[in-house]
């Protein structure tokens, strides 16, 4: 599922579009002042600030088709070892003849199952024994194909990374976009003048000494879109180290799998194959 990169990417918009216009919803239908009105305000419920949050969570999700995807490819690596090519059983030695033999067999595996990474080693390796004839140079292009394979393989993660750098990077962007907002708010506060006192208290007041004048107050819908400029901020700052902590997680994981498999298949090649060549 999802083993193109353009199908992760719409899959991941798609995704994304669908949260925001949802937590959308929530948010001008929830309660004013409500914690289900923060909640949902965290997630990107007012927009434009919420732009921030939809693209972190399609990065996120991105990132997460691209790992299933990768996970499903490795899986389905694995299932050119259930062909046994190769013998497994102690003291078995393998001649010219049955170099030759496991080459064919692995080409009829192919045409059965498709091209792996297995099929496409054991050939490689067989065919430069039956070149060179020396299980020196069969042990070399082993070594040569693992590393490209290797290297093939850590090609198909640039989409992942690539979402991997995004998410802090986003975060760290709507916290700059929240106190950018704050400051501009402050500046562009108009502060309304302290109410004066009745005509009735005017005259008592005359006799008394002079008082310092009262500050001008400042007005709740400036402290509101204060608290709503900081609230982006921070809230752009949780969901990005929330979702990239989980996406860091399901990574490493994924490239110790892959790791994992690319030195397993280089060790069954070399055990089963290489080593028991008869010199």
């Amino acid at each position: 599922m999802f083993a193109n990169k353009n199908l992760q990417i719409a899959a991941g918009l798609g995704i994304a579009f669908f949260i925001a216009a949802l937590v959308a919803f929530g948010y001008h239908t929830a309660p004013a002042g409500s914690s289900l009105e923060t909640f949902f305000f965290a997630l990107g419920g007012k927009l434009p600030e919420g732009v921030i949050q939809a693209a972190t969570f399609a990065c996120f999700f991105i990132a997460i088709f691209g790992v299933v995807a990768m996970n499903k490819k490795i899986q389905q690596e694995e299932t050119a070892y259930m062909a046994k090519l190769l013998p497994e059983s102690e003291q078995y030695v393998l001649y010219p003849e049955d170099v030759s033999r496991i080459k064919l067999e692995t080409i009829d595996v192919e045409k059965r199952i498709g091209p792996t990474m297995l099929t496409d080693l054991i050939k490689q390796a067989t065919t430069k024994f039956r070149a060179e004839n020396s299980s020196g140079e069969t042990l070399s292009i082993v070594e040569t194909v693992s590393e490209m394979q290797r290297k093939s393989m850590e090609k198909e993660f640039w989409l992942i990374s690539t979402c991997q750098t995004l998410i802090p990077a986003f975060g760290f962007l709507g916290t700059v976009w929240g106190m950018a907002a704050a400051i501009l708010s402050m500046g562009q506060a108009k502060p309304v003048a302290a109410v004066t006192l009745p005509t009735a208290t005017a005259t008592a007041t005359a006799t008394a000494p002079a008082t310092a004048p009262v500050p001008p107050a400042v007005t709740s819908t400036d402290i509101q879109a204060l608290i709503d400029s900081m609230g982006t901020a921070f809230f752009t700052t949780i969901v990005s180290i929330v979702l990239g902590i989980v996406v860091s997680v399901v990574v490493k994981r994924l490239e110790t799998r892959v790791e994992d498999f690319q030195t397993n298949m280089k060790r069954y090649v070399v055990e089963n194959l290489v080593n028991r060549i008869h010199r």
